[in-house]
């Protein structure tokens, strides 16, 4: 029996609760909470970000399946360092708090808890545990950020390009099948009418969508860090593909019947868009996890045909 067999028949650890342990987490699960909480009003207000409240079961159930598995022998951090931390994040999360009461709720301040936050929940987990400990739960914090706003300084570049780039390519594919249009920016010019390519047909909905469920998918799946960073990419290209398609429907629907008819179909071309996202990722990780697997095979397969003879003896320098 081949060891990777051998570890797969062995039992999952028990998910034994140590309340002495658990008091340890009560700083970094307080911040935690406070951190949330800062985020649901950005949850309530953006409707990009109105996935957050999964976002934050998809993070318990990750923490739940990392926690049986966690280093049981760790080294906690020198004081210096994580009084460090500590005094990095503090200073984000009061100005963040300023920015809030003196100006307003917005995504810079929600950035600025969030990182001040992150800051101080590492500071518990190594001052409590070690750097281990925190290497092994530290995908759940980059995780998290899939569901914090962006500001709009970075966001606004973002939807732009990705405006352009549906606006472009849907004029390239008109113009090929005999369909004349022009791009004036993010409106396709048809003989007809005009469409517009705004936020929401850009594609940033379902791209936000397909990161989430290609991390949380690749990171159940797949074990390489090769695969899953692949994965990742093969969703965002799953999202951009759909949305494509979905700009290129509605402006043939806009050819074809006039611009009226976009209102009966614009919406069910949206939720479309986001099932094929939803699908197709499911099927990418069929497809990747299959992959995976027959080239770890491979892998030991050759490693156990290897003729060469590996000598523990070690070479003798003169």
């Amino acid at each position: 029996m081949s060891e990777a067999t051998a570890n797969d028949s062995r039992p999952s650890p028990p998910r034994s609760v140590d309340l002495g342990e658990l008091t340890l987490w009560i700083p970094g699960a307080a911040v935690l909470a406070w951190w949330i909480y800062d985020l649901s009003f950005q949850w309530a207000s953006l409707v990009e970000f109105r996935f957050g409240w999964m976002v934050v079961m998809l993070s318990a159930f990750l923490f739940w399946e990392r926690w049986p598995t966690r280093p049981k022998e760790d080294v906690p951090a020198s004081t210096p360092i994580v009084v460090g931390l500590a005094l990095a994040g503090l200073p984000l999360i009061v100005m963040a708090e300023l920015y809030k009461w003196g100006i307003a709720r917005v995504a810079t301040s929600s950035m600025l808890l969030s990182l001040g936050s992150t800051l101080l929940i590492t500071a518990n987990i190594v001052g409590a545990r070690g750097w281990k400990t925190w290497r092994h739960f530290a995908f759940l914090l980059l995780f998290f950020y899939v569901a914090v706003p962006i500001p709009r300084i970075v966001w606004q570049p973002i939807v732009m390009g990705l405006q352009t780039f549906v606006a472009t390519v849907n004029v390239i594919v008109l113009n090929l099948s005999g369909i004349p249009a022009e791009r004036f920016g993010h409106v396709i010019n048809l003989p007809n009418c005009q469409v517009g390519v705004n936020e929401a047909c850009s594609g940033i909905r379902s791209l936000q969508s397909s990161l989430m469920a290609a991390l949380f998918v690749g990171d159940l799946t797949l074990r390489k860090a090769g695969w899953k960073v692949f994965f990742l990419f093969a969703g965002v290209c799953l999202a951009v593909i759909g949305n494509l398609a979905r700009a290129l429907f509605l402006a043939v629907t806009a050819y074809r019947h006039g611009a009226d008819a976009l209102k009966e179909v614009h919406d069910t071309a949206g939720w479309s868009v986001l099932a094929f996202t939803f699908v197709g990722v499911a099927v990418l990780a069929w497809i990747v996890t299959r992959m995976e697997k027959r080239y770890t095979q491979a892998m030991l397969a050759a490693e156990t045909e290897d003729p060469e003879p590996k000598s523990g003896t070690p070479t003798r320098h003169e």
